[in-house]
């Protein structure tokens, strides 16, 4: 099949997909100049599925309006073409260029937690425009979410299996259900897709699966379950903030009927989940502030001696440390201009006073030096005196 022309024109460069109802070719348009990689999809080969040809073209009649509604939208493929050659039916879809969630998804790698809420609301913003037009993508899974080169966006591919064309497969006698329950991917699908009865909150539980698999390092197969609930049990083995946890056990309930019931609805909760981390991160640091500006004021009670001064720094350390440093100048800042201002003198009058002081103590020493003098020279002149009258 390599290398091979379809439609003398999209040439098979790789194989992507065998499937039973679909296979996949990476291909390049050899009539446009640069010949730009597409995805050509097989739709319904005969040689794989045995309906009338007039069955199968009504069923690609079908998936191609079901695509068609999803076209103008920026994270899903665009549809490029579609045509029937040989009574053999093909699409024709836009080539992704990136790499898939799977190379992200190692085992035993842990994301952290906004990297899993921004995985969780980018999809399901796309869900939220596949679901509004009617169709349920049936097979969300790592690989079928691609991460964009050119933007680093997340795009929902591979939507050979939405439901209007898989409805018409169960209606058709030829298709048994037992072959419809085998659409989708082991782990990531839920038990009513099990039962060839998907709803659009089967999609819901794909992702939140993926949310799993993504903070533990674990394949959703590979995860215990409660026997007697059929809930998937994980919570055990990470630490995640109690709300965005409970927002994802409830993605991935038994029971369709507990889970959210559109995709607008989880965004609606890792919104208040959001808000709730913003809050408790805001008050934590209103907090460390509120410590620090009650300490300030101690600086003056330990100001007169240096030793204690030293203990005041130590004790306002911890407070420090719960602040950015901009924070923390803002708020010794205002501290330094509020009437508690670290000084050795508490008060300017003892400044005056002192000076005061200083003063008289001055005027007293330069008086008893006088004095001092001339007692001295009064000493002098009575002695010559004396020795004066003394002498013959």
């Amino acid at each position: 099949m390599i290398g091979n022309l379809i439609c003398d024109r999209y040439q098979v460069i790789k194989i992507l997909n065998q499937g039973m109802f679909c296979q996949t070719y990476i291909a390049r348009d050899i009539t446009i100049a640069d010949y730009p990689t597409c995805v050509v999809k097989h739709f319904l080969p005969s040689d794989r599925i045995v309906l009338p040809v007039k069955t199968r073209r009504r069923l690609f009649t079908r998936e191609v309006k079901a695509l068609m509604k999803l076209d103008s939208y920026e994270y899903v493929p665009h549809l490029l073409n579609y045509f029937e050659q040989n009574q053999e039916f093909y699409l024709v879809q836009e080539f992704i260029q990136g790499h898939s969630l799977s190379s992200e998804l190692k085992p035993g790698k842990r994301w952290s937690e906004n990297k899993v809420i921004e995985l969780l609301q980018e999809v399901s913003n796309i869900l939220v425009f596949v679901h509004s037009q009617g169709l349920i993508h049936r097979d969300v899974k790592p690989s079928n979410i691609m991460r964009r080169e050119r933007d680093n966006r997340l795009v929902l591919i591979d939507f050979g299996a939405v439901k209007p064309m898989w409805n018409e497969l169960v209606k058709n006698q030829h298709i048994s259900d037992s072959t419809t329950i085998a659409i989708g991917t082991p782990g990531y699908m839920p038990y009513e897709q099990h039962q060839g009865k998907p709803v659009p909150s089967s999609d819901i539980y794909a992702l939140g699966t993926i949310a799993i698999q993504a903070f533990t390092g674990i394949h959703p197969i590979e995860l215990p379950k409660n026997p007697k609930t059929g809930e998937i049990v994980w919570r055990h083995l990470v630490c995640v903030n109690q709300g965005l946890a409970k927002t994802i056990d409830k993605m991935v309930s038994y029971h369709s009927q507990d889970r959210y019931d559109s995709a607008v609805a989880v965004l609606a909760a890792l919104m208040q989940v959001n808000n709730l981390n913003c809050t408790a991160s805001s008050t934590k640091k209103n907090n460390s502030i509120l410590g620090a500006v009650e300490l300030a004021p101690q600086l003056n009670e330990f100001s007169s001696k240096p030793t204690d001064a030293i203990a005041s720094q130590k004790l306002l350390s911890p407070a420090k440390s719960d602040l950015d440093s901009q924070t923390w100048n803002d708020e010794m800042k205002t501290a330094s201009e509020s009437d508690t201002v670290v000084s050795i003198f508490p008060h300017k009058s003892a400044l005056y006073i002192g000076l005061v002081i200083g003063v008289v103590s001055g005027f007293a020493l330069i008086f008893i030096s006088y004095f001092s003098i001339q007692t001295i020279d009064s000493m002098k002149i009575q002695n010559l005196q004396i020795k004066n009258l003394s002498s013959p």
